[in-house]
């Protein structure tokens, strides 16, 4: 078995945590989405042709698989309850003023809510980009579509995001 360097380990734990955490928003259940995860990294180290995990490609590679199998149990589920988990939201950054603090929470849960809100489509492309920083090449690969599609794909699901947190009263750039 190959060695791996504790900085490879490292940014494998942060790819497990970031695979976890897309599994859990698509399927709104911490133990689903563990086993997604699990199961996944065992077919990453065990399948022939997936990426070595020092590999550049192996996040994506990760990703699709999670996503793919996420999409497997809610096709089966069809509908699966609301689940809160302490890592679902990141919390609020340290702050001195609590007004701010509390603005920034109700920002953060508003824009969750919002979030539920969007089709399968539009949630997973945001969360690819937006929450875990996927470049538009990566993100192609994941979803299977050409890099313009995510694009466009992107700006659509954007706007109608932002068309929801207007909606909810959030002001967006001088918009209400």
């Amino acid at each position: 078995m190959k060695e791996y360097t504790a900085q490879v380990s490292d940014e494998f734990d942060q790819c497990r945590k970031q695979a976890f955490s897309l599994a859990l928003r698509l399927l709104k259940n911490p133990d689903d989405a563990l086993e997604v995860v699990q199961s996944s990294i065992e077919k990453g180290l065990n399948h022939p042709g997936a990426p070595e995990l020092d590999h550049v490609e192996f996040k994506p590679w990760l990703f699709t698989v999670v996503r793919n199998k996420s999409i497997d149990i809610l096709r089966r589920q069809k509908h699966l309850p609301h689940v809160e988990h302490e890592d679902y939201h990141s919390h609020a950054a340290q702050n001195n003023n609590p007004d701010q603090s509390l603005q920034q929470l109700q920002l953060k849960e508003t824009i969750e809510q919002a979030l539920e809100l969007l089709n399968m489509q539009q949630k997973e492309i945001i969360l690819l980009r937006d929450y875990h920083n996927f470049s538009y090449a990566d993100i192609a690969k994941i979803l299977g579509i050409a890099k313009g599609s995510v694009m466009s794909r992107l700006h659509r699901s954007r706007m109608v995001l932002r068309d929801i947190l207007i909606d909810k009263g959030v002001s967006l750039g001088g918009q209400s």
